[in-house]
């Protein structure tokens, strides 16, 4: 404390301010270089996964949906031919 005080009485109150905030913005570069960077990239890597598997799933989904599609159309299709059938057989007696 008296060191402060001493360069305080030798350079001014001015200088002291300038070394105390420069010091408090080491501090904070050095935080944010370090602890604010590390939950950046922890986040940034969840974000990702999240992505990752919505596109997963969006593929699954499309995938499913066109299996579905080749299902309604098979039973169409034998439903058509089976009514086709009926109806030939009704108006061929």
């Amino acid at each position: 404390m008296e060191q402060w005080i001493a360069i305080a009485e030798r350079f001014g109150l001015p200088v002291v301010m300038l070394l105390g905030m420069s010091y408090g913005m080491i501090q904070i570069f050095k935080w944010m270089a370090n602890d604010l960077m590390k939950q950046i990239n922890d986040n940034h890597s969840r974000i990702e996964q999240i992505i990752i598997k919505l596109i997963d799933n969006s593929k699954m989904e499309r995938t499913d949906n066109k299996l579905y599609f080749e299902k309604v159309v098979t039973m169409l299709d034998s439903t058509y031919t089976m009514m086709a059938k009926l109806y030939k057989e009704k108006n061929g007696k």
